[in-house]
């Protein structure tokens, strides 16, 4: 459904901030979609303290979460397909499901852009 393209695969663990600048994004982008269980870090012991550690699996989730909100999909849709590719549960009547609901959202917002459109070239038009 979504392709995977990334500028530079990671062949180390990167620390959170590592991360972050990696993929373009913040510190707090990242925690927040690992608490929601998007990115999956593993974890790495130093003294007393734990670190998340993200490779490159994780880049290119970030990537196809990215993508994933670019086209109009919640998170939970998207860790909702993430889940159910990771598991092979995603069978074409799944796909087909998916898909032909995110196409009647989207024309409806199109239906709607247009109205809006056609109310602002008015407007437009009569502050001529």
């Amino acid at each position: 459904m979504w392709s995977m393209v990334h500028s530079q695969v990671i062949e180390r663990e990167l620390l959170i901030g590592e991360f972050a600048q990696e993929v373009g994004s913040t510190k707090d982008t990242v925690r927040f979609y690992t608490r929601l269980g998007l990115l999956v870090p593993s974890y790495r012991q130093a003294g007393n303290r734990e670190y998340a550690v993200f490779a490159a699996p994780e880049v290119e989730r970030f990537t196809l979460i990215e993508q994933g909100k670019s086209m109009g999909f919640t998170l939970d849709e998207i860790r909702t397909l993430l889940k159910a590719a990771e598991l092979g549960t995603l069978d074409v009547s799944e796909q087909r499901r998916v898909i032909e609901g995110k196409l009647t959202e989207i024309r409806a917002r199109i239906k709607a852009l247009k109205g809006f459109e056609k109310y602002l070239a008015a407007k437009l038009d009569s502050l001529s």
